[in-house]
């Protein structure tokens, strides 16, 4: 678990909740879709509080962040980072390519399909959601392949217009190709991905394990 260490202060930023809150977000992980993290539309959410004030409450303590911090320039070169910190082990440069708590709050949900009404849904039960996938995807990937050399051979996303509007672009359904010693083997070791004024960073950790 010392592996996780960086990534869950990461994850965990924006977690301190209402015991009413969490209780929401528990029940909610069971009710997401765990291949595609975010959430699609058919089910109407009925809001409690308006969505200013859960944004309000998710932003208290963040800082409002000007752009995607770290990241990647493409979606391969995310892919390959990801690999590389992977095989090392690296936590701190995982932690550098997910979506941080405030960009999520701040440049990701409010361009959600599930900011907005019929669909409106807390922004803390949508970030507990990521946060487990991210700690149970990260552990298993770390587990299996981490300490392995890994390389990139393909990645293959499709992109999603339904969930996210300008100025973002999300991808979903991405599964890696990469050879690790002499085989070569295709997983899906990861979430969505989503790009803002090109820079793009990964969603959750989310596994197919």
């Amino acid at each position: 678990m010392k592996l996780l260490v960086a990534i869950s202060l990461c994850l965990a930023a924006a977690c301190a909740r209402s015991d009413a809150q969490r209780s929401a977000a528990q029940a909610a992980v069971g009710s997401v879709d765990t291949v595609h993290p975010w959430r699609q539309p058919g089910d109407k959410v009925d809001s409690i509080l308006p969505m200013e004030e859960y944004l309000r409450r998710f932003r208290t303590g963040l800082t409002a962040p000007v752009g995607f911090e770290d990241g990647a320039m493409g979606r391969n070169a995310l892919a390959r980072r990801f690999l590389g910190a992977v095989s090392a082990r690296d936590t701190a440069e995982l932690g550098r390519l997910l979506l941080s708590p405030a960009e999520f709050v701040w440049l990701v949900f409010p361009n959600h399909i599930y900011a907005k009404p019929p669909y409106e849904l807390d922004p803390a039960v949508f970030w507990m959601q990521l946060r487990v996938e991210s700690e149970k995807g990260l552990g298993r990937t770390l587990q299996r392949f981490g300490g392995r050399p890994l390389a990139l051979v393909a990645l293959t996303c499709r992109p999603d217009t339904t969930q996210v509007r300008p100025p973002l672009r999300l991808w979903s359904g991405c599964s890696l190709r990469y050879r690790a010693g002499d085989s070569v083997m295709t997983h899906r070791l990861f979430g969505s991905i989503v790009e803002r004024d090109g820079r793009v960073k990964i969603v959750s950790f989310a596994t197919e394990f």
